[in-house]
């Protein structure tokens, strides 16, 4: 083994190269307990004598003990997004470490490469909503029709979310225009073909909103018995909820 990858890793590097891999595990949709789980392995792997560590969906906090010296450290998680590629390459990187104990330089390259991955362009992300769209408008009973509404709607739902998030808006304010833009957008075409089921339409299309991974992941931490983390993400699956029935809502009334 490579003689830096025997160098023993100071407190300090092992705390900062937890916090890292905990903070995005939170960052991009990972459950919580597997945030705590993946941070306390390492930190043991490495020879800590004891790892405490503390997460919620907005902050994960760490304590870890060493030959009598004890350190902590906290990040706040500002902004999420759900990336479950970017989740599967921390969990093998995880994996890594456990078994090979590599040295802190490698890690935080490794973290680095995870975190500059390519995403899908702007134009793919728009034709997996508008597929999405559309398919959920058959799938609530539309036809050939519907598919085509929900295919143009669900693009131009992405195009607007994108707007949104370039100026900063808070994800409230997305998921409820996005809803009134759905209903709106479907009304218009209910002009152009009277036939057109708005029903399966405007359901298909919110399926697009509906925090399906949040839910799930609030779910698992309660079953995990993380009751705080999972409240908490109970709590803002209901305000994402809201926010979408509100934009329903203010759509359907306006005339």
């Amino acid at each position: 083994m490579d003689t830096v990858m025997k160098k023993e890793l100071t407190v300090d590097e092992v705390i900062d190269m937890i916090v890292g891999i905990g903070y995005y595990i939170i960052k991009y949709g990972g459950e919580i307990y597997r945030a705590e789980d993946t941070a306390t392995r390492i930190g043991l792997a490495y020879g800590m004598d004891a790892v405490h560590v503390f997460a919620v969906s907005s902050t994960i906090l760490v304590t870890v003990e060493k030959d009598g010296v004890t350190k902590t450290e906290n990040r706040r998680v500002t902004a999420t997004a759900t990336n479950l590629d970017r989740i599967e390459q921390l969990n093998s990187l995880s994996r890594k470490i456990c078994n090979e104990k590599p040295s802190y330089q490698k890690v935080m390259q490794e973290l680095n490469r995870i975190e500059g991955r390519h995403c899908y362009s702007q134009g793919m992300v728009i034709l997996f909503y508008a597929l999405i769209g559309a398919s959920f408008a058959v799938f609530f009973g539309g036809g050939v029709a519907e598919f085509i509404a929900g295919f143009i709607i669900g693009a131009l739902l992405r195009l607007v979310i994108w707007l949104l998030e370039y100026l900063k808006s808070a994800a409230f304010l997305i998921n409820t225009v996005g809803a009134a833009l759905i209903v709106s957008a479907t009304k218009v075409a209910t002009l152009a073909y009277p036939a057109l089921n708005a029903d399966a339409t405007i359901t298909g299309v919110l399926m697009i909103l509906v925090p399906g991974i949040l839910l799930t992941n609030c779910i698992r931490d309660i079953v995990s018995t993380d009751y705080v983390a999972g409240t908490a993400k109970m709590i803002e699956t209901l305000i994402v909820a809201c926010s979408i029935a509100l934009g329903v809502a203010v759509s359907v009334l306006w005339r």
